[in-house]
């Protein structure tokens, strides 16, 4: 997807960026110190609201929080970016003409690159229900999203990206009424990726767009510990411990005192949290435990990475070839529709499956290829937008090659990762043969090697054909 498509730290610059989230936690860990008082007082002065049922209150006192450490993280960034931005060329004496020159060199490079000949090694197959079943899509995301998209930006999302032709090759076995789930959830991460990135231009926008995602996340296992900890382990990766703490406790705060699954859910949520939290209840009503708590936790970690990758862009901050490849993975928030496709299928795996090294190389690998797919076909539009977060770019530049030549050398990754997932499909056939499964574990095995391999013929096609890729 190319929502869920690109990174995080300047290129050529990785020392700048390493400073920057050292610098970050520093002044995360000083305002803790001189306000812990304050926010001792605050979360607990929440908790009172929340008994006497306030929910406007105790939202106040949790929001206030949240705000206050985007307001530090706000400050931050914008004192780094200052001092980035006087040292830059344009600061020393470059003129608008050259900015423009600039943006006129890349329109021309953008004309002419040239994608790629690259045939997924896998079928390519479509669910003959997925016409019927985008006809009830449809109708949901009219009803969710009409009223904060843009008239032209709702007819290229819902009308003209065909998301169905996308779940319909991916999920080609599911049922009628799960395929209309699909696309509504695939419509959701897609709207989730634009929204996120054009709509939302401050660390404080971005922490509360944030926050009641996470919150409907967690509103329907507050009390696991796991899930906690996820939570925890995603943030403090890339904003420190700290950061992650008040993050966290804001969240199961709020998630503690709603009934996610009742009538009465208190504070309205935002058009796209309360489009997801549908979609979340409709799901964990009717699955096992571990699977809502596996899927709970893909969701926290990659929704969150795209959190970071919108934030990045906005700031210009652009990762390394290394760096990017890991981040792309959870930021294009491509794993969790793999993961759904248990829910689609009615089957279960085990923990002890899932987790297992040939499932997990075989779907890291799958959505590798749809990420870098994605960033070959999304390319020549970006590089016309100026953003630099795209592996054609990064190699580019880390090679010096030109973009057409590195664009074939991520076809060569993806061919290499297509023979990764060819044997991780060995593999797992192999396993369940030695271990003791039941027929519907081995079926849930095959739906997942399905879903792979269809997801990789399927989004290439979806790419090549939606006019999401088109550069006009």
């Amino acid at each position: 997807m190319e929502a869920l498509h690109h990174g995080t730290s300047m290129v050529g610059s990785p020392c700048w960026v390493c400073a920057n989230h050292r610098n970050l936690r520093r002044a995360l860990e000083l305002h803790n110190c001189s306000s812990q008082a304050f926010q001792l007082k605050a979360c607990g002065e929440s908790k009172l609201r929340m008994r006497a049922s306030s929910s406007i209150a105790k939202s106040s006192a949790v929001l206030a929080m949240s705000n206050f450490h985007a307001q530090s993280l706000q400050a931050l960034y914008d004192a780094q970016m200052v001092h980035h931005i006087s040292n830059s060329k344009l600061a020393v004496g470059h003129t608008q003409a050259d900015h423009n020159m600039k943006v006129q060199q890349r329109q021309h490079a953008a004309h002419d690159y040239v994608v790629p000949d690259f045939i997924p090694p896998f079928t390519y197959k479509s669910n003959p229900g997925v016409q019927e079943a985008n006809k009830a899509a449809v109708k949901w995301a009219v009803h969710h999203f009409e009223s904060i998209l843009s008239p032209e930006n709702f007819q290229k999302l819902i009308y003209e990206a065909k998301f169905h032709h996308l779940a319909g090759a991916m999920y080609t076995d599911a049922p009628i009424s799960r395929l209309e789930f699909a696309i509504e959830f695939l419509t959701w991460l897609y709207v989730l990726d634009d929204e996120s990135l054009l709509q939302r231009s401050s660390v404080q926008e971005l922490v509360q767009f944030q926050l009641e995602i996470q919150l409907v996340i967690m509103s329907g296992f507050p009390q696991d510990k796991s899930l906690q900890d996820n939570l925890k382990k995603c943030v403090s990766i890339k904003l420190g411990n700290e950061f992650a703490k008040d993050f966290v406790d804001n969240v199961l705060t709020q998630a503690t005192g709603k009934d996610l699954l009742g009538t009465g859910y208190g504070d309205p949520l935002s058009p796209i949290a309360s489009a997801f939290q549908d979609l979340w209840i409709r799901a964990i009503s009717v699955m096992p435990e571990g699977w809502s708590l596996r899927f709970a936790k893909v969701l926290q970690r990659d929704v969150f990475a795209n959190f970071l990758e919108s934030f990045n862009l906005h700031h210009n901050i652009c990762p390394s070839v290394s760096a990017y490849t890991q981040e792309r993975r959870s930021n294009g928030i491509v794993i969790p529709p793999i993961v759904l496709q248990e829910f689609l299928q009615d089957v279960f795996l085990p923990d002890s499956i899932f987790d297992s090294l040939p499932m997990q190389r075989l779907i890291d690998a799958a959505a590798d290829v749809i990420c870098w797919d994605n960033d070959i076909w999304s390319f020549p539009k970006e590089l016309a937008a100026g953003e630099e977060a795209n592996l054609v770019f990064l190699t580019s530049k880390e090679e010096g090659c030109s973009y057409n030549e590195a664009a074939e050398i991520v076809t060569k990754m993806m061919i290499n990762k297509c023979k990764e997932m060819e044997l991780a499909a060995i593999e797992l056939r192999e396993y369940y043969k030695i271990q003791e499964l039941t027929t519907s574990q081995k079926a849930a095995i095959e739906h997942y090697i399905s879903c792979c391999k269809h997801g990789v013929s399927g989004a290439h096609t979806f790419y090549s054909r939606s006019s999401r890729y088109k550069n006009s």
